[in-house]
């Protein structure tokens, strides 16, 4: 790997089969692709090896163990000559903190969907509770609705019309009708949940379900449309590509 000596974000060329990050790592920056190519490849439970794609210019690698605080999902390794500029850690920060607050929580979810898919365990999130309504209109939430323990958000095959913002209480997902098997995910304060199937398209195979009672902000998709088109270009083009992804995976 050769670091161009130019002043300004650090440019790096690194040769073919060089593993510029592995499964399992904590994570410190990711890179935005110049030139080249490189593969993505998944360790499977089993300790196979699965190709996830192969990725060039344009692309950024490493970045949702940034955004998440997770590990990296994925090995990735270069397949020719690959130029690429060093994203770091504080600048991905910057960068969330110049969105709305609803983008943040939006992207986080993406990506522990993402990774459920990948059959990985998402970072789960449980902070504090958020208020959108005292800032601006974008980042504003239909209604406030408290939820008593046991209610059913939505249930396999229905059609999901709103995303639900946590402010107290948990809530499980559970497969299926939710009678049997363990949960796939938990959220708790501060947990966006429902928004990959309002956003995507998908219909739930899977139940949604109060374990314990609190208060649920209710949004709908226009609010989180307004909310991707605030963000900085560099997040609104995850995002997007974070959708595709999920909803290509339905397909």
């Amino acid at each position: 790997m050769t670091q161009s000596a130019a002043s300004g974000p650090k440019r790096f060329t690194i040769g073919a089969g060089i593993v510029m990050m592995r499964q399992g790592e904590r994570a410190d920056r990711a890179w935005l692709i110049e030139s080249g190519e490189l593969e993505v490849l998944l360790t499977t439970p089993d300790g196979g090896t699965r190709r996830l794609g192969v990725v060039g210019k344009g692309a950024v690698v490493g970045e949702m163990a940034l955004i998440d605080d997770g590990e990296r999902s994925a090995t990735v390794r270069s397949l020719t000559e690959v130029v690429c500029v060093e994203v770091t850690r504080d600048a991905f920060r910057g960068l969330l903190k110049r969105s709305p607050p609803l983008a943040s929580y939006l992207l986080q979810s993406l990506i522990a969907a993402i990774r459920r898919d990948y059959g990985l365990p998402p970072t789960e999130r449980f902070g504090n509770a958020v208020d959108f309504r005292s800032t601006n209109s974008f980042q504003k939430v239909v209604d406030r609705r408290m939820i008593r323990e046991g209610h059913v958000f939505f249930g396999p095959n229905e059609p999901v019309n709103a995303a639900y913002l946590i402010q107290s209480g948990r809530v499980a997902l559970r497969p299926g009708r939710g009678t049997l098997g363990g949960d796939i995910a938990t959220f708790g304060p501060g947990s966006l949940f429902g928004e990959i199937y309002l956003l995507t398209g998908r219909t739930p195979d899977a139940t949604a379900v109060a374990v314990a009672g609190g208060i649920c902000e209710v949004i709908d998709k226009r609010s989180f449309e307004d909310a991707v088109m605030a963000m900085p270009p560099i997040l609104k083009s995850l995002t997007r590509i974070y959708i595709a992804q999920l909803t290509k995976k339905a397909g």
